[in-house]
């Protein structure tokens, strides 16, 4: 049944109760916040790549990297699902705060770890507890923001999360240029600057959590669970900050409230599937097909080349150097390194404890391209479908120039814009908010990440196989596949028309 947005007692409907706390202040506080959270959950993934490669002193071989670097994926696959469900339960504000407190503190403690294993099984828990805020921060800020300012705060939000690969360089480059080696024989450790480099990425995490401890939980997640006294304190406090007044001057009244969350006594597990199962079924089943896919190819072809992104960089200077003049594409020069280097080892090289340069200046330009791009986007709130289409079109179209262009320079620069998926992921976190009614936006967005991520964890391990092997075509089938993203896309709802005709 439908409501209007008044009712004869006088009372408005939520969305409209909203928009009369207006847009000022307290949202541009908590964007601001809820971004710090997102970059704090980039440096805390990507940023690992790079503590992983200066921890020399670890002895690590090529496998036991690969296992470190892939498992912050795999703490994101296993713990979403379950995030979404205390998001959509418990509340959001309580999502982002106790979480992102252990994660940091797990995260301290990692950079005492003795043994590669014990690092690797600190770090999978602390991005077990740090994925809780990877989407709950879009939800909150969507369920607290103005219609007509939403869409452009989650695209700024997620410009910087695409930063946070260019943050991590930033940071690790002064961090890992400092001199110092203190004996802590009592645990066997020697603390060095890339242990430093461990907590130093973190400080987001921590920072973003007690900053969220001083703000309101989503007036529209108490709404929805049958708290509307609690929900209109909320209105009236946003009311009060964006406008510089008191409580009292918002003369709003709630109508009744649209559905009450049934408390059942049963397991979590069960309680999680009764969560997630209606996003399966008609009328959301090929919505959500549709949208998982779209998700899935984004963060496949995104986090899968960008953690590959230094290596491939370096296989293509060391080409260079040793064949002077000559040059190619990538692909060329990956192929020319890896049949003239076929019995190098990582153990022959020097343990410098540090990351070069030129791994450190690639990832934060390209990242801050993307991040400054990501902005200009978000100017675009109300072009979310062929925005969409264009970026994932640039992307597929470079992966094919990337293997037709004869000349070096202009082939990597089609690599950085085939990984350009990247500008897609804000935009698909606001269709999951806008399609969904509030009582599943928790889940659905929790198991978007999970989907993200699993696709991202099979394609590491897969492109790191495919790319030194057989290049071109990876390239040629990854942009088919990419293609096939562009054609799920092309049916997405036009951008006014957004909201599923179902009851909320």
């Amino acid at each position: 049944m439908s409501e209007s947005s008044a009712a004869d007692d006088g009372s408005v409907a939520f969305e409209e109760a909203l928009n009369k706390t207006g847009n000022g202040t307290y949202n541009v506080l908590l964007v601001l916040t809820s971004s710090l959270i997102l970059l704090g959950i980039g440096m805390d993934l990507f940023g690992f790549t790079l503590v992983v490669t200066a921890a020399c002193d670890l002895h690590l071989t090529v496998a036991q990297k690969g296992i470190l670097t892939s498992l912050p994926f795999v703490g994101i696959i296993l713990a979403s699902y379950v995030w979404g469900y205390v998001s959509d339960t418990k509340g959001r504000r309580f999502t982002l705060v106790i979480p992102l407190l252990i994660s940091f503190a797990l995260n301290c403690i990692s950079s005492l770890a003795n043994h590669w294993l014990v690092l690797g099984l600190l770090k999978f828990l602390s991005v077990c507890f740090s994925c809780a805020a990877n989407s709950v921060t879009y939800t909150i800020v969507g369920e607290t923001c103005v219609q007509r300012v939403r869409n452009k705060y989650m695209l700024l939000m997620t410009c910087l999360l695409l930063l946070a690969p260019a943050v991590s360089g930033v940071l690790t480059y002064p961090t890992l240029k400092l001199d110092f080696a203190t004996d802590l024989s009592t645990i066997g450790v020697v603390y060095k600057p890339w242990r430093l480099l461990i907590i130093v990425l973190a400080l987001p995490l921590g920072m973003g959590a007690l900053a969220m401890f001083f703000f309101y939980e989503s007036p529209k997640f108490l709404f929805n669970c049958g708290r509307k006294d609690e929900a209109m304190e909320v209105l009236k406090g946003i009311y009060a900050i964006n406008h510089r007044t008191s409580k009292n001057n918002y003369k709003i009244r709630l109508m009744k409230i649209e559905r009450k969350t049934e408390t059942k006594s049963a397991s979590i597990w069960r309680a999680v599937y009764e969560q997630s199962a209606p996003l399966f079924r008609q009328p959301y089943l090929l919505r959500s097909l549709q949208l998982f896919y779209i998700v899935s190819v984004a963060y496949i072809t995104n986090n899968s080349f960008l953690i590959w992104l230094p290596h491939i960089m370096e296989q293509v200077r060391k080409s260079l150097q040793a064949n002077g003049t000559r040059t190619g594409n990538v692909c060329e020069l990956i192929h020319t390194e890896a049949t003239g280097n076929l019995s190098s080892s990582d153990s022959s090289e020097n343990c410098l404890g540090t990351v070069e340069d030129n791994v450190v200046f690639t990832l934060i330009i390209s990242q801050t391209i993307f991040s400054l791009l990501n902005f200009v986007l978000s100017y675009l709130p109300n072009h979310r479908r062929p925005v969409l289409l264009t970026v994932l079109s640039v992307s597929a179209v470079s992966g094919v120039l990337i293997n037709l262009t004869p000349e070096t320079i202009s082939s990597v620069i089609f690599f950085m814009m085939f990984t350009c998926t990247c500008l897609g992921m804000g935009i698909m976190a606001s269709y999951f908010v806008d399609l969904y009614p509030t009582s599943h936006r928790g889940m659905v967005t929790c198991l978007s990440i999970m989907v993200g991520r699993s696709s991202a964890f099979m394609g590491i391990n897969l492109v790191g196989h495919l790319i030194f092997n057989y290049c071109q075509l990876t390239f040629y089938l990854w942009s088919l596949l990419v293609l096939t993203s562009v054609v799920a896309a092309w049916f997405l709802p036009p951008d006014r028309h957004e909201k599923l005709k179902t009851s909320n």
